[in-house]
């Protein structure tokens, strides 16, 4: 195929939050989607003058296959700067739903393919509940935080079917908390009123977003681990505390969690046999795409069986790309599903998103199986013509 036509979409979602949806149109007129949405959204523009350089490379070129794509668009960059790294997995990702569609499958079928995949009868993704964003500032502002909120939110998951819930209870606490360290009591007192409610089924996560040092990570931990806790996500910033991640394994009785910003298949690799982390969760926005998550997962799995679990707290076209990536690998662990942040969220792609008892149905259809429905609010980011 050669690519004809390249527009970036921004929906507003909730507070600060937009989601990114990339579209790229060939010259028979074939569409594919992929989401582009950073964490850090300061970032937007940086992503788009990353997207026109790697548009550039690709205009009048024609394109076979993922493999081609990645050593087109390679760049180096990608490792450590974000904003390259999402523009190089948009791509390739978008480019793979139209390899997909032309190929008459769906992108799990083609993945599974790609790869050589065993074939799997999986019809649903079991999901495990990220109540995060529905506790961070709404349209009107800051929301409740209070150990009661939290409670609040895994009831409501739970009677929705999820027997595994994550939150991020040391975030959003005033300076001087962090200075005096009171958010981590703090924190603790909102884990624990959840797991009073979990049965001997249910299981809480726990993200700690960075904000902890080595000694910190090491009682912390520990009393997560008291209360049933096994899931210790991110302590500790893996990009720059890898030595201390490690040496932390060798005191904790948990699961060390998290790589949700790493860019392609050796660095998971790297983590995971350096017995840095136990459980690798990368993003198919910033991992290199969904053909490159997949084969993290593959490569990872012939390790542990039980090591790869995707990092998903993002939209629709982004949870979509990802199941699809968990049902080609008939990976062991849940997947995550960013749940409650805006009543509507199901309806932003067509058909719409269907979600039974904790678990992601799949759309029927070639490729992704879905598109974003424009008929919610949107804004045209870019629009270029690839030829011109």
């Amino acid at each position: 195929m050669k690519i004809s036509r390249v527009k970036l979409y921004s929906f507003p979602v909730r507070g600060g939050t937009e989601w990114l949806v990339l579209e790229i149109s060939s010259e028979s007129n074939q569409k594919g989607f992929s989401e582009l949405t950073m964490s850090n959204y300061s970032q937007n523009n940086q992503l788009q003058i990353a997207l026109n350089k790697k548009f550039k490379k690709l205009s009048g070129i024609e394109i076979y296959n993922d493999d081609q794509i990645s050593e087109l668009i390679h760049n180096e960059e990608a490792y450590t700067n974000l904003a390259i790294a999402t523009s190089i997995s948009g791509i390739r990702s978008a480019c793979l739903d139209i390899f997909a569609k032309e190929a008459s499958k769906s992108m799990r079928e083609y993945l599974r393919n790609l790869f050589s995949l065993p074939s799997s009868s999986l019809a649903s993704i079991k999901l495990y509940a990220n109540i995060n964003r529905s506790l961070l500032p709404d349209n009107n502002g800051q929301v409740e935080r209070s150990p009661k909120a939290f409670v609040n939110m895994a009831k409501k998951a739970i009677s929705d079917g999820f027997s595994y819930i994550k939150c991020a209870p040391f975030d959003n606490y005033p300076n001087n908390f962090y200075e005096t360290k009171k958010y981590i009591n703090e924190g603790l007192i909102r884990v624990n009123e959840i797991t009073k409610i979990l049965t001997k089924k249910q299981k809480l996560f726990v993200d700690c977003h960075s904000k902890f040092d080595f000694d910190t990570s090491v009682s912390t931990e520990e009393k997560l681990f008291d209360m049933g806790v096994s899931w210790f996500e991110e302590p500790m910033n893996p990009r720059i505390s890898s030595k201390e991640l490690k040496s932390l394994k060798k005191f904790i009785k948990g699961n060390l969690v998290g790589g949700e910003e790493f860019f392609g298949t050796k660095k998971f690799l790297d983590l995971l046999n350096s017995k840095t982390l136990d459980i690798l969760m990368p993003d198919v926005k910033y991992c290199g795409g969904l053909a490159e998550a997949t084969k993290i997962g593959k490569e990872l799995g012939k390790i542990s069986q039980n090591s790869f679990s995707i990092h998903c707290p993002s939209g629709p076209i982004s949870l979509l790309g990802s199941a699809h990536v968990t049902a080609a690998l008939n990976s062991k662990l849940p997947m995550e599903h960013a749940v409650y942040e805006i009543n509507d969220r199901s309806n932003y792609i067509y058909p719409k998103e269907l979600i039974i008892n904790a678990e992601f149905v799949f759309p029927k259809g070639h490729g992704l199986g879905a598109k974003p429905n424009f008929n919610k609010k949107h804004q045209t980011l870019m629009n270029i013509d690839i030829n011109l």
